[in-house]
């Protein structure tokens, strides 16, 4: 690995655990004025404040955001390469129809992000499959240009695919091992459900493996014991956005992730301490 490409990655990941803690704010991009992220730019603000690891965001919002990534306070950043298209309706979702080319490394590169991330959306029509594929490798190669990292997020949403396959362990297992050697170099992948299973995820990566949050749930604790879990089966950290900034208490949430993420607390210990109930 290249220094300048080691020196980002490592931006992303905090020096003491090792682990990372980032929270997406890129949600607007594919539905609109989501609920809880009505201003990003505000969003930005408070992440700032909150020391997360890092956040992930199209190239779009760095753009009204830029000032903020100019200060001592540093936020890593990943931008968005590709659009998704979740349903034919602004702000009505209904699963990822398709996924396209959107940003260029070129453009990450300019404006100082850490890395990229590119959705590879599985149970779409084989000719977006083919797609997604084929602009995949050509950002694989760009990213290889430009010692950029790039995160793949393999994940089971497309309207061709059953509902109980998108949650089957084996399927993430198999979908993160073709993710990774189409040239990850993080996966953010969905968590199996049980620390065996994602074990075998971790254990044969070889690289960062980080668990994306889905979506809203109503059992705060839930969320966090998941985050607990795949840190005890080797994983890195958490890729949390709706069930960190869509929770009115984002602060004490965040509080409580990194104590987990770094500092290997227990759910019970930071649950209390933060007085989170569910």
């Amino acid at each position: 690995m290249s220094n300048l490409k080691e020196k980002r990655l490592n931006n992303l990941f905090n020096p003491k655990s090792g682990n990372s803690l980032i929270t997406p704010i890129d949600h607007g991009f594919y539905m609109g004025a989501v609920k809880g992220l009505e201003d990003p730019v505000a969003k930005i603000e408070e992440l700032i404040k909150y020391q997360v690891d890092g956040t992930l965001m199209s190239f779009g919002l760095n753009k009204i955001a830029s000032k903020y990534f100019g200060t001592q306070d540093y936020l890593p950043k990943i931008m968005t390469a590709d659009y998704v298209i979740f349903g034919e309706i602004p702000g009505e979702p209904k699963g990822v129809l398709a996924n396209t080319y959107y940003s260029s490394v070129e453009l990450a590169a300019k404006y100082n992000f850490d890395a990229i991330k590119v959705l590879f959306s599985w149970g779409t029509d084989l000719e977006q499959q083919v797609d997604v594929i084929k602009y995949i490798g050509a950002l694989v190669e760009e990213c290889d240009a430009y010692e950029m990292p790039i995160m793949i997020e393999p994940v089971q949403m497309g309207m061709n695919l059953p509902k109980e396959k998108g949650k089957d362990p084996k399927v993430i297992v198999d979908a993160c091992r073709i993710a990774l050697e189409l040239g990850a170099d993080i996966l953010k992948a969905p968590y199996t459900g049980d620390k065996e299973s994602f074990s075998q995820i971790t254990k044969y990566s070889h690289v960062p493996v980080i668990i994306l949050g889905g979506p809203k749930v109503d059992s705060m604790k839930e969320v966090l014991q998941m985050a607990k879990d795949s840190l005890d089966a080797g994983g890195k950290g958490t890729c949390f956005g709706r069930n960190v900034w869509g929770d009115p208490d984002m602060k004490n949430i965040i509080g409580a992730l990194k104590e987990i993420t770094h500092e290997n607390a227990e759910v019970d210990e930071v649950c209390k301490k933060y007085n989170i109930k569910s």
